[in-house]
């Protein structure tokens, strides 16, 4: 489970990549970090592509290429399915990326040493 500076966030993260919503604890301004394109999503759709023209070969040619392309595509699906948040390599590359954007986030927010919430620029009194 993800551990956050605060409990005010939003994973908005899909299997193509990673990204993070942070909100203040006051006013709900949010802060959204930068996009991580996802390394295992990247292997999975080179392999579809590959795969899908080796097909289109052995269609346009006939024979055993055409079902080395069917197979080739096959695994491919099978590999995109194992990686749609799912596998532990997808796993921790999202916990990565999440160290990553709250490292980012931080820098945005301010914990208030009187109540304990974490505020944008605009909220953060310092006289408190």
């Amino acid at each position: 489970m993800l551990k956050s500076f605060t409990r005010n966030y939003e994973d908005n993260s899909t299997e193509a990549g990673f990204q993070f919503t942070f909100y203040c604890d006051i006013c709900n301004d949010g802060y959204k970090s930068s996009f991580v394109e996802s390394e295992t999503y990247k292997k999975g759709k080179g392999l579809r592509g590959i795969s899908r023209g080796i097909g289109l070969i052995g269609n346009l040619t006939g024979g055993r290429l055409g079902n080395l392309g069917y197979s080739l595509e096959r695994g491919g699906d099978i590999l995109s399915e194992r990686f749609e948040g799912q596998s532990p390599e997808w796993q921790k590359e999202h916990e990565n990326a999440f160290n990553r954007a709250q490292n980012e986030a931080q820098q945005h927010f301010h914990r208030c040493h009187g109540c304990h919430l974490y505020v944008c620029d605009d909220c953060f009194n310092v006289s408190i």
